[in-house]
């Protein structure tokens, strides 16, 4: 009995119902059940993974392309430059000629009071170019409208959020008013702007769409607090993931130090003015292998009371082997086949569910959420008198995107293949080994 023979039984182990060869023993039911938990472990562990990464990259999509940018410049207050939109524009130019940069962005960015017809609240303001909804790509295709046109060709108009929008209560015509604190170094002095809405946008992200107001970059210099203000240059290359980011960060660097009116300026790329954010995405990719690694763990502990109840089960076969010149070794090996086969087979039934779940996981949860309302709505029409029900939400979108994005992350959902192989090895090991240790004598005596 060689490896190839070692494995030949294990086939057989695992696809017949019993050493008998009738109904199905109790130990190849629990073999089948093991197969089934880790079919079933995976299914949630592959949707949870797959569900996970498609927030954190549509998160980090979002935030490169819609606020940072793949390079940021930070131009100081007092430059020179700023004295108008046209020379910060003119100024934003000059980095237009470094190799790996596409395109430049000038923004103004600040904070402000943003109060509507009865409400208020913090807000911030970003200082674009008037057109910027129709030549950024980005813009074009991330931002969706809701209400009105994202036009800002209009002096004192203003493009908001859908969340800013519903808390602030105004929609396209309505005023906007925006408060922020100018300084001299000795008192703060508030400043108040009027602004009318012209268009109601949304990137997705309800945390997002309740902090933008776009106004016309030429309003951002005088309409707003300079003193408020932070001037942003944004840089945008062909992959914001590329490994020449950094060089084309080195050679941003050295364009500004060449410079008496920019040496000052500070640079960073968007990891790096993300960082906070990235650690929390790392700290939750790290929460979820450990997630992952007790679920496949759990799932993979019952192969090794199944291996026990089949060898219990296959003494006098074991013997007969044995007999035969099967040395421990190969029975080992035989039982350690076993375990494998189970978790290759749960590997097999769970990975492609998981992934099949994924695909579908917005359709599942609004399918989830018509049968709960339905019958939620059906009691609540009985007991209170017909009156109308609002319905429930199985995931509040006030926390995430207004859909579930997904992607199907195949480095994590190969980390989880190879961990319930080799969980499914070491599960395996003990009892096979003891069932290679068998002897032949003291089967015989308890039979």
């Amino acid at each position: 009995m060689n490896i190839a023979c070692s494995f030949l039984y294990a086939r057989k182990v695992f696809f017949s119902h019993g050493a008998s060869g009738g109904g199905a023993s109790i130990g190849h039911r629990s073999l089948l059940g093991a197969v089934i938990c880790i079919a079933v472990s995976l299914v949630p562990l592959v949707a949870l993974t797959s569900v996970s990464s498609g927030m954190i990259s549509g998160m980090t999509g979002r935030m490169i392309h819609l606020s940072t940018h793949d390079i940021q410049v930070a131009v100081p207050s007092d430059c020179e430059s700023l004295s108008s939109s046209g020379s910060f524009i003119e100024l934003s130019k000059k980095f237009s000629g470094v190799d790996g940069v596409i395109n430049v962005h000038p923004e103004v960015q600040g904070m402000a009071l943003a109060t509507g017809k009865s409400y208020r609240t913090g807000a911030t303001f970003r200082g674009v170019r008037k057109d910027v909804f129709d030549v950024d790509p980005y813009f074009a295709a991330l931002f969706s409208i809701v209400e009105g046109s994202p036009d800002l060709s209009k002096k004192r108009s203003a493009v908001i959020g859908q969340n800013l929008s519903e808390i602030l209560d105004v929609h396209p015509g309505d005023a906007l008013r925006l408060i922020t604190m100018n300084s001299d170094g000795t008192k703060f002095v508030p400043k108040v702007s009027s602004f009318t809405v012209t268009g109601v946008v949304s990137c997705g992200y309800q945390e997002l769409d309740a902090l933008w107001v776009f106004i016309p970059l030429e309003d951002a210099f005088g309409a707003v607090a300079a003193s408020s203000s932070r001037f942003v240059i944004g840089l945008e290359t062909e992959d914001s993931f590329s490994k020449k980011l950094f060089e084309i960060c080195s050679a941003v660097r050295i364009k500004l130090l060449s410079d008496p009116l920019l040496a000052a300026s500070e640079v960073e790329t968007w990891q790096q003015a993300n960082a906070s954010q990235f650690e929390n995405f790392a700290s939750t990719k790290a929460l979820l292998i450990v997630i992952m690694f007790a679920i496949i763990l759990v799932a993979c502990i019952n192969i090794s009371s199944s291996i026990v109840m089949i060898v219990m089960e296959r003494r006098k076969e074991i013997a007969i082997l044995k007999s035969s010149g099967a040395s421990s070794g190969e029975i080992t090996m035989a039982f350690v086949f076993v375990g494998l086969l189970a978790g290759g087979f749960g590997i097999l039934a769970g990975v492609p569910s998981g992934i099949i779940v994924s695909v579908f996981i917005n359709s599942i949860i609004a399918g989830l959420e018509k049968i709960m309302n339905a019958s939620v709505g059906f009691v609540y029409m009985i007991f209170n008198g017909g009156e109308n029900f609002s319905g429930l939400k199985i995931l509040d979108p006030a926390f995430y995107l207004q859909e579930i994005p997904v992607n199907i992350p195949s480095a994590e959902i190969f980390l989880i293949v190879v961990l319930t192989i080799l969980l499914s090895l070491v599960m395996s090991i003990v009892p096979s080994i003891k069932a290679g240790r068998s002897k032949i004598i003291e089967v015989l005596k308890k039979s």
